[in-house]
């Protein structure tokens, strides 16, 4: 029997059904999703999965900061400070070795660090046609995981708390969360 076949009430309910198996299906789908996300607010929103290989420099994450605005960083894998000598892997963490020559002489070499750089202004030099770009940087110690209040407003990146990259080795992986 046929949709046609039947009568007018029959008909309206019929076609209806498609609707309401729709909106069965998908309702309680955004009940869950709205759970999911008020959950993940509460405890922060993943804001960004970022590599941080040990050779690179400073990365950027692509994120935009505010000052004062907190981030907690969650970071995990290993690299070392001289590709081939095992005495110098370690985590987020570094190694416990301080010199002057690295970002934060006061943190371990090779930690994961963060900096924050507010640019000024952007002009080319006379002479050379350079382009000159004056900006404020704040590094700051990052490790295994830390939550950080963002020290100015401008683009942020991470890298290893070393100098030399040439000879660096491994990646770090970073959540990055804002709190």
């Amino acid at each position: 029997m046929t949709v046609a076949g039947l009568s007018p009430k029959v008909r309206l309910g019929a076609s209806f059904l498609p609707l309401v198996c729709l909106f069965c299906s998908w309702f309680p789908a955004f009940f869950i999703n709205c759970a999911i996300w008020a959950q993940n607010k509460d405890s922060g929103l993943s804001v960004k999965q970022v590599e941080v290989p040990a050779s690179a420099g400073w990365v950027d994450t692509g994120l935009e900061v505010m000052e004062g605005e907190k981030y907690e960083f969650i970071a995990s894998g290993s690299i070392s400070c001289q590709q081939g000598n095992p005495v110098a892997s370690c985590g987020p963490e570094g190694l416990d070795l301080q010199t002057v020559q690295q970002p934060l002489p006061d943190h371990n070499l090779g930690a994961l660090v963060g900096k924050v750089v507010k640019l000024i202004s952007i002009r080319k030099e006379e002479d050379s046609g350079e382009e000159i770009r004056e900006e404020v940087v704040r590094i700051f110690f990052i490790g295994p995981h830390s939550e950080v209040e963002m020290p100015l407003a401008g683009k942020l990146y991470l890298g290893v708390n070393d100098n030399v990259y040439a000879d660096n080795d491994g990646k770090f992986n970073v959540s990055i969360f804002k709190k």
